[in-house]
C-alpha cells in the first residue's frame, strides 16, 4: 500500500510573511538555482525502515539512526556545515573536529570534515547541539557491520541550475541521503512524528511505501 503526502515547504513562511532564523539558514544554504523537492521516500518492512531523501529532508533520518542504533563503535564520515560560529560548542564534544572558515565578504561558512570511529554516545552528542544553521552531511554505520543500520549522505549541497534540475527530475527516487534503519516502535514513531505528524491515521499495517512531496 502506498501513502502519498504533500507537505508545505519552509518557503511558505516567506510567502506568509513569517520568516525566521530557520528560513534564513535555508536561503543561505540553497543559494541561487533550482532545487526540486525536497522529497522523501520511506519504505517499511517488518525488520527495517528504508529511506531516500532530498536535501533538506535528511536530518531527522540521521537523528533516528542515533536514537535506535546498537551500542558500540560507529563509523562517521562526511561534512558538518554551519552558518554561525559554533566552534566552541563543538569543541566541548569528545569527538575531535577541526573547522575551516570561509574567506571573503559574504556570510561566513564554517565547515568540518569528519572521519572518525566513535562510541554511539559520542555520535549522539553531535546532534544534541543541533540548531537551524547547522547541517550534518554524514554517513554513519556500525563498525562491526550490524544490519540493517546504515546511512549515506552526499557531502556537499547541490549547486542548482538547469543541468542539476534535469538530473534530479529524471531520477525516480531522491538520492541526496539514503539508508536503512531498524524498525521498532521507537524509531517508527520518531519518523512518523518528524515527517507526517498530522497524518498518522493514514499509516496502517499494510502501508509499505510513503512518499513525501513538499510543495512551494
Amino acid at each position: 500500500m502506498l501513502c502519498e503526502v504533500t507537505a508545505v515547504s519552509w518557503v511558505s513562511k516567506i510567502i506568509n510573511g513569517t520568516p525566521d532564523e530557520f528560513v534564513h539558514a535555508k536561503l543561505v544554504k540553497y543559494g541561487l538555482g533550482s532545487h526540486p523537492g525536497p522529497r522523501a521516500r520511506i519504505t517499511l518492512s517488518k525488520p527495517s525502515i528504508k529511506f531516500k531523501a532530498d536535501l533538506d529532508q535528511e536530518k531527522a533520518f540521521l537523528k533516528c539512526y542515533v536514537l535506535g542504533a546498537p551500542h558500540g563503535q560507529h563509523k562517521v564520515k562526511g561534512t558538518i556545515i554551519t552558518y554561525s560560529d559554533r566552534r566552541s560548542e563543538f569543541g566541548t564534544l569528545m569527538m575531535p573536529i577541526s573547522w575551516d572558515k570561509s574567506k571573503g565578504m559574504g556570510t561566513p561558512v564554517f565547515k568540518a570534515r569528519v572521519d572518525e570511529s566513535a562510541p554511539l554516545e559520542d555520535v549522539k552528542a553531535l546532534f544534541s547541539i543541533d540548531d537551524p544553521t547547522t547541517f550534518y552531511l554524514l554517513s554513519i554505520n556500525p563498525k562491526d557491520g550490524t544490519k540493517p543500520w546504515k546511512t549515506q549522505t552526499k557531502t556537499s549541497f547541490p549547486k542548482g541550475g538547469p543541468a542539476e534540475e534535469d538530473e534530479e527530475s529524471g531520477s525516480k527516487d531522491p538520492v541526496f541521503s539514503t539508508g536503512t534503519l531498524g524498525n521498532s516502535p521507537e524509531t517508527l514513531d520518531f519518523i512518523m512524528d518528524s515527517y507526517i505528524p498530522d497524518l498518522r491515521g493514514r499509516i496502517g499495517p499494510k502501508t509499505k511505501d510513503i512518499w513525501i512531496r513538499n510543495s512551494f
